[in-house]
């Protein structure tokens, strides 16, 4: 994103400005690759067997549609600049740009979704082994617990008090979970929280028994994906580069 804003701000000829959109288009053009590959990788694993999972892979798809919309947007820049047309070309990297709008908010999510999706294999595996699991109650929670719970699921969290007072995840990185999620966990025996030693005051996180036999049987709310920006089509007399694709 940075990069397209650096390529707007050039001032110059169409010459000037080629060899760092060539380069930036080459970025776009591999993250492209990248997003398709993930995307092959995630729907043949076991992702589709969870609705975290799927959730995952409507976000990967989303992306690997947004990246190569962007790369098509960019491939038309070099176009436009060859012609030296530069009014195209920062009418075409806008494009780009819109089209880029939401990836990193999405990046983020398919992590998120990819870590209670994997939670939720954890807890199966533990129900298989743990009898106490199934003689537990299930509890009624909402969707951000049944999150919580699967974010947790894994035994390898660590929550922290902040400064402010309240309970936040520090482990796994990435994981937002509202302070009011985690306490409603631990006040509803779902989520144990284990003292560690240091400086600073930490907990380990794992699910009781009653928190597996939840995270199990709760039923998920579908998700709908992080919203990715359409292809922008072009305005009426806006600029069109020589020898763009139709």
């Amino acid at each position: 994103m940075d990069r397209l804003d650096t390529l707007r701000r050039q001032r110059g000829s169409a010459n000037d400005r080629l060899a760092d959109t060539v380069r930036t288009t080459g970025w776009i053009h591999q993250t492209s690759l990248l997003a398709g590959r993930l995307l092959a990788q995630t729907a043949l694993s076991n992702a589709p067997t969870t609705t975290d999972g799927l959730h995952a892979v409507a976000l990967l798809r989303r992306l690997a549609e947004a990246t190569t919309q962007a790369a098509g947007h960019a491939a038309d820049t070099i176009s436009a600049l060859a012609h030296g047309d530069t009014s195209a070309s920062e009418h075409l990297l806008g494009q780009a740009k819109d089209a880029l709008a939401r990836t990193p908010v999405a990046v983020q999510d398919v992590g998120a979704a990819l870590l209670r999706h994997d939670g939720f294999l954890y807890a199966q595996e533990r129900a298989a082994r743990d009898q106490t699991v199934t003689g537990s109650a299930a509890v009624k929670v909402s969707e951000a617990q049944r999150k919580g719970l699967a974010v947790f699921a894994r035994g390898d969290a660590v929550v922290r008090t902040s400064y402010s007072g309240v309970r936040e995840v520090a482990m796994p990185l990435g994981v937002h979970l509202r302070a009011t999620t985690i306490d409603a966990l631990v006040d509803k025996k779902l989520v144990d929280l284990t003292v560690l030693q240091g400086p600073t005051e930490r907990y380990s996180a794992r699910l009781t028994s009653s928190g597996v036999r939840t995270l199990l049987e709760a039923r998920p709310v579908p998700s709908l994906p992080t919203a990715v920006p359409a292809p922008i089509t072009a305005r009426a007399g806006a600029p069109r580069p020589a020898g763009a694709r139709r």
